[in-house]
């Protein structure tokens, strides 16, 4: 896996020495940097693996929905979810789908049948060791990247709280995460495709994104295999499942963005807080008026504006990682795919816009939103409530924007690191693992 990656005349590669950003922060304790580590992995531990023991409850949704589809059951409906989680061993009440019923897809099930077929606590543990030894894979990956600066970025990304959270509810949102990024460091496009492709079926709204990138980046035979896969894998889906699916789910996605999506708590206070989108920002009386379509609309065309103005691709997946947190619904889990902003946040020139990308994502490193809403309540009755019930959100804000703003004016970005015309760079930081 030995990418080569073309650059603009004039810039820099990534990490050519000197080139970082981060330069005034010290590398040289390395004793230092180990207790970081360690604290951070630990910290991953408890707050990852350790809860997916007694949780998994995210897997258990898609789990049962692939158990039915291959009974000739309707995948959607919440008393068949029961008994088949039931009916496999899984200890959880009824009601628990009726509160959290499955809006996954149908060209997930087919990717989740074989699974399916196997009793709920092996099912489990063999999800959970994919999903660590994938999130694993990556953290190495993206540490070598980084070559010197490998312990601080594996310290960043352990402990990085998004993955706590979907580790410890076992969401396919990390496996989705996880393909993705495999997907950008596999040079062959039919493995590359297929990877993507995997990811857009079980979550299309976090790969949507890296289908028009791979098509505006020119990767058609990546393109067209994911396209494929996930044509497929829909065709299968659909083709088996039973009657009446359509309703069923159209009922669940309404029930659960509906029961999530509120910007103010009422008599019966909602989980708006876990969301991270830019719809927790806009106010209540522009909420699903053409005004936020408009914002949506703008942050796209910024973001395509930019890829096409971008030294180099890890720049565009960075782009293209913060404005998918930004459009459509996404929980707290979902920000593991600002991941892919920490390979250009290395080598970043200017100081404060390294220090403000490190406040954005240092606000990732605990479940803050959330946390606010235990300690506060889910009431905005003032503008310090409200500030801290969005923050995350504003950090991806924060985030994209100044992303965008890099690579609209790279020049001066890149002002004091560029060491002359650079035609092609080899990362040989990049070693198959």
């Amino acid at each position: 896996m030995r990418p080569k990656i073309y650059w603009a005349e004039g810039y820099p590669p990534i990490f050519a020495p000197g080139g970082s950003g981060l330069g005034f922060l010290s590398i040289n304790n390395r004793r230092l940097w180990l207790i970081v580590f360690v604290a951070a992995a630990l910290y991953f531990v408890v707050r990852g693996p350790c809860r997916a023991v007694d949780d998994s409850g995210d897997f258990l949704i898609v789990f049962t929905a692939a158990r039915n589809w291959m009974q000739g059951l309707n995948p959607y409906i919440p008393a068949d979810l029961a008994a088949s989680a039931q009916a496999a061993g899984a200890p959880v009440p009824a009601a628990y789908f009726v509160t959290s019923p499955s809006v996954y897809l149908p060209s997930a099930l087919p990717l989740v049948a074989p699974l399916a077929l196997l009793p709920w606590a092996i099912a489990k543990v063999l999800w959970l060791a994919c999903l660590l030894a994938l999130s694993l894979w990556n953290v190495v990956a993206l540490a070598r990247l980084a070559k010197e600066w490998a312990l601080p970025v594996a310290s960043l990304l352990l402990a990085f709280a998004p993955l706590h959270t979907g580790l410890g509810r076992a969401q396919p949102s990390v496996l989705v995460c996880g393909l993705i990024f495999v997907s950008l460091f596999t040079t062959d496009p039919d493995i590359a495709g297929l990877l993507l492709g995997m990811a857009a079926c079980i979550k299309p709204q976090l790969a949507a994104g890296f289908l028009l990138l791979a098509l505006g980046q020119r990767q058609y035979r990546k393109l067209i295999v994911a396209c494929v896969m996930v044509a497929v894998s829909t065709g299968i889906g659909v083709a088996l499942i039973a009657p009446g699916w359509f309703p069923a789910l159209n009922w669940n996605l309404r029930e659960i963005v509906g029961s999530s999506s509120g910007l103010h708590s009422g008599p019966d206070p909602t989980s708006w807080y876990q969301l991270i989108n830019l719809h927790i920002l806009i106010p209540e009386a522009l909420s699903q008026t053409p005004v936020e379509i408009i914002l949506y609309a703008l942050i796209v065309l910024l973001t395509i504006v930019a890829i096409r103005r971008a030294a180099d691709h890890w720049m565009s997946a960075a782009l293209i990682s913060s404005a998918t947190v930004l459009i459509g619904y996404h929980r707290f889990y979902d920000a593991q795919i600002l991941w892919l902003g920490v390979p250009a946040l290395l080598f970043f020139a200017q100081r404060p816009l390294s220090l403000l990308l490190c406040a954005g994502y240092a606000a990732f490193l605990v479940p803050g939103q959330t946390l606010a809403a235990l300690w506060l309540g889910t009431r905005t009755d003032n503008a310090w409530r409200a500030l801290v019930l969005r923050h995350e959100t504003i950090a991806v804000v924060l985030i994209w924007t100044i992303f965008v703003c890099i690579a609209l004016k790279p020049r001066e970005v890149w002002h004091g690191t560029t060491r002359g015309p650079l035609r092609e760079t080899e990362l040989t930081s990049l070693q198959p693992l």
